[in-house]
Order: structure tokens, then C-alpha cells, then sequence
């Protein structure tokens, strides 16, 4: 059931990453309306293929992130770190850091094309309750293509890759103490492959340890991402919260940070991320991120 939710919340977050950036981003920061309206789409989706049981251990799941969606000439990828962390999970609960980057569509499910990569406690899926490196991809917003990890022909790892998806993170950070840092860059090779690039490195630069290839994709996506976000995602009962980030809240001693934020141009540069991004928070008493500073904001709660 975990799992379930997880890949329905990810197709979810996908459907407002593929709306207009106009639609998306400046009326998200101007209208509380229009936020509630996207929050509204995004419970919909989910409800409709993971019906509420109506008790108090129905399920529920929630978003907290920032997002890239106005570059007319869209995003080659993205540099970013994340801190990671662990905690002691129940079936039926999970949590998860990542960056998603995702193309432009009509708004349907089947039209929300996504690459996700990041760090997740998810025992339903993995049988414990370590923190995971994990991928995730879909060309159809998980209808008939896509997969968590390597659970079906996609992610391609490269010979003598130091990580796959799926594997345990043996450290991670203390949250007032010292941090274990995932550093993260996935780039479109505009060369002859056209493959997603996938680098990581634990506490050193990324390495290239795989690659998403360019035919798993239709549309825009094959060529190029209309979006990028960053944050974190939670799924529980509702009288059984989970914990988001470092499981404190953005302004707390403590939090969880994303940092080193930057976005890739066709031509393979890397600009900083200095300003500000439109965020989402879809239970912000809970849940929340701060503003971006330099590259760097903070995340997380419960």
C-alpha cells in the first residue's frame, strides 16, 4: 500500500509540474485560490486511485518543495545537495528527499513524463527501515511505463558504478551535528545519445554512476525538462505522521537543507540558483520549506 501511494503522490507532483509555468508559478506566489486549486488536483489524482478508507488510518500525502518552471528554452538538468537522513520507520509510512525534473504536458496523468532521484525510508518497499538512494522515471505519469529503482528495464548503471538504485546509505546526518551530504547532477547529453546523465557522490563530487536513456521518453521530455523542484515528500496514516526532512521545521535549529542548487542550459552550464523560487507546501503547518538564499534553503517537519 506504501509503495502504492508513493508512486501515486510522484505522478501527482508530475501533473503540476507539466502545467503551464504562467499558470503554475506566478499565480501559485499571487493566489491563494489558485494554490488551493492545484492542492485540490493533486488530492484528486491521488483519491482516485487510492481511495480514502474513510477511518483514521486512511493515508495521506504531502509535498513541500520549490520549483524551476519558467526558462522558455527549458533545463538541460541540475546540480544540487541534499542532506541525508534515517529514521526509524513503520510499515506504512515514508519519507523521502529529492529533486524532481519533469516535461510539459496537457495536465492529464498520462502526459506527466518524470525523473526523480534523491534519498527515501520506505519499509513497504525495501523490507526495512534504512535510507535509500533511489531513482524513479516515468514516460506516462505511471500508468503503463516507469518504475521505482531498477524494478523494470530503465535506469542504466554505468560499469563499476560505487552506487545503484535501491542501495542502503550506510551513514547519514545528525540533525544538529554533522551532516552526510548526497550531491546530486543529472545533464542531457545533447550529443549523440541524448541520454539523462546521472552523477552522485556521498560527502565528494558527483561521478557519473548511470544514465536514463533517451528512448525511454516521448515528447519534450527526449530532448529537454520544462521543470525542476526540489523538496521533500511524506506518506503515513493520519494518526501516524511521518517525519519530512530531518523531521524538524524550516525554521527550527536543525532543519534539513538543499543547497548548491544549479540549473543547466543546453549548452551545459551551470548557473547558480541566487534568487528565490515559487514554492509548494501542501500542509504548511506540517510541512514546510524556506525561502531560497544563494542556492540554499531549508525543509522539512512533523
Amino acid at each position: 500500500m506504501d509503495r502504492r501511494i508513493l508512486v501515486v503522490a510522484v505522478a501527482a507532483l508530475s501533473l503540476l509540474l507539466v502545467t503551464d509555468a504562467s499558470e503554475v508559478d506566478q499565480k501559485l506566489g499571487a493566489s491563494n485560490n489558485k494554490n488551493e486549486t492545484n492542492l485540490m488536483m493533486l488530492r484528486g489524482l491521488i483519491g482516485h486511485i487510492s481511495p480514502d478508507d474513510g477511518g483514521s488510518g486512511a493515508d495521506r500525502t504531502y509535498f513541500a518543495h520549490h520549483g524551476a518552471e519558467t526558462s522558455p528554452d527549458g533545463y538541460y538538468g541540475f546540480i544540487a545537495t541534499l542532506d541525508v537522513y534515517g529514521f526509524t520507520l513503520k510499515h506504512g509510512q515514508g519519507t523521502a528527499g529529492a529533486v524532481w525534473i519533469a516535461s510539459s504536458g496537457d495536465g492529464a496523468q498520462s502526459s506527466a513524463k518524470t525523473i526523480i532521484i534523491g534519498w527515501n525510508v520506505l519499509p513497504a518497499e525495501y523490507g526495512d527501515s534504512r535510507t535509500h538512494f533511489f531513482t524513479a522515471w516515468t514516460d506516462d505519469g505511471f500508468i503503463k511505463k516507469g518504475c521505482f529503482n531498477t524494478k523494470c528495464p530503465g535506469f542504466q548503471s554505468e560499469k563499476g558504478a560505487s552506487i545503484a538504485p535501491g542501495d542502503a546509505i550506510a551513514h547519514v546526518s545528525t540533525p544538529k551535528g554533522d551532516k552526510q551530504k548526497l550531491k546530486l547532477k543529472i545533464v542531457k547529453d545533447v550529443g549523440a545519445s541524448g541520454d539523462w546523465l546521472v552523477h552522485l557522490g556521498l560527502n565528494h563530487e558527483p561521478e557519473l554512476i548511470g544514465r536514463f536513456p533517451r528512448s525511454l521518453f516521448t515528447g519534450g521530455f527526449a530532448d529537454r525538462a520544462a521543470a525542476i523542484r526540489f523538496g521533500g515528500m511524506v506518506t503515513a496514516p493520519v494518526a501516524d505522521p511521518a517525519p519530512m526532512g530531518s523531521g524538524y521545521l524550516p525554521a527550527e535549529e536543525g532543519a534539513a537543507s538543499i543547497s548548491d542548487i544549479q540549473l543547466i542550459g543546453r549548452d551545459g552550464h551551470a548557473t547558480p540558483v541566487t534568487g528565490d523560487l515559487p514554492k509548494l507546501e501542501s500542509k504548511p503547518d506540517a510541512y514546510a520549506v524556506s525561502p531560497v538564499i544563494d542556492g540554499k534553503f531549508f525543509y522539512g517537519g512533523h
